[in-house]
């Protein structure tokens, strides 16, 4: 049986004029991995950091397990409901100043990091080095690993084939399945790229005018009558 790990209902956000999120309604189940699509603009990361706790919303609610509303948080509660979450940025986001050890370290202090790198398939000597040195692939894997290191619940996934060609980015999605099974965690994907949609998430979730026109089986997408989710996936706007 499926259980429910973060409710999200009649989600509103706007910026100024603009409303990106309309009284938006999904819900994310445990250990499942759920990808977001929709055009440039749709409110995908938007959607993602008010279920974070980055951004506040205007209204509508964002539950997650004993937490009912997760706007009404006091400070230190909200803290403590944001570390259950670990994030792996579009560009990695790692300090260039610092070696990759130090950056692994903002993680985890206390970890000889030996288990992390071989989990994404990259060698102890690594940690001497500095982003700028290495490969986007490369940056990536360090993402992924200081993401995981946080033992988080639930990872979000932004655009984590982005920027890498065909075959790295197949080999970073097969990286992070690998990863998600083995410690069972909750996944939320945001992503253009379909193939990856289709080898890595369960579910997937498409915005569309500020709220979700579609949901499903992620293998079920191309067997959809919905017309805007058809014309997206092939590249029809």
């Amino acid at each position: 049986m499926r259980r429910l790990k973060i409710n999200i209902k009649n989600l509103s956000k706007s910026f100024g004029k603009k409303n990106v999120l309309k009284k938006l309604n999904l819900k994310i189940y445990e250990s499942e991995s759920l990808a977001i699509i929709g055009e440039s603009g749709s409110g995908k990361s938007v959607l993602t950091k008010c279920i974070d706790g980055l951004l506040d919303y205007d209204s509508g609610f964002v539950s997650y397990e004993e937490v009912e509303n997760v706007k009404k948080l006091n400070s230190k509660n909200k803290n403590a409901y944001m570390s259950k979450f670990g994030i792996l940025f579009q560009n990695a986001a790692l300090f260039d100043s610092l070696t990759i050890e130090e950056n692994l370290r903002f993680a985890k202090k206390d970890c000889n990091f030996s288990k992390i790198l071989s989990d994404v398939s990259l060698p102890k000597s690594i940690l001497s080095e500095y982003p700028s040195n290495l490969s986007i692939g490369v940056q990536k894997r360090v993402g992924l690993a200081r993401a995981i290191l946080k033992e988080p619940e639930i990872l979000i996934l932004d655009e984590p084939t982005t920027g890498l060609d065909p075959i790295i980015g197949s080999q970073i999605i097969l990286l992070i399945k690998k990863l998600v099974k083995k410690n069972k965690i909750t996944t939320i994907t945001v992503t253009h790229d379909m193939e990856s949609v289709y080898e890595f998430s369960d579910y997937t979730a498409f915005i569309k005018n500020g709220d979700i026109s579609w949901y499903g089986k992620s293998k079920d997408i191309l067997k959809s009558k919905n017309k805007a989710l058809i014309n997206f996936i092939n590249g029809i706007y």
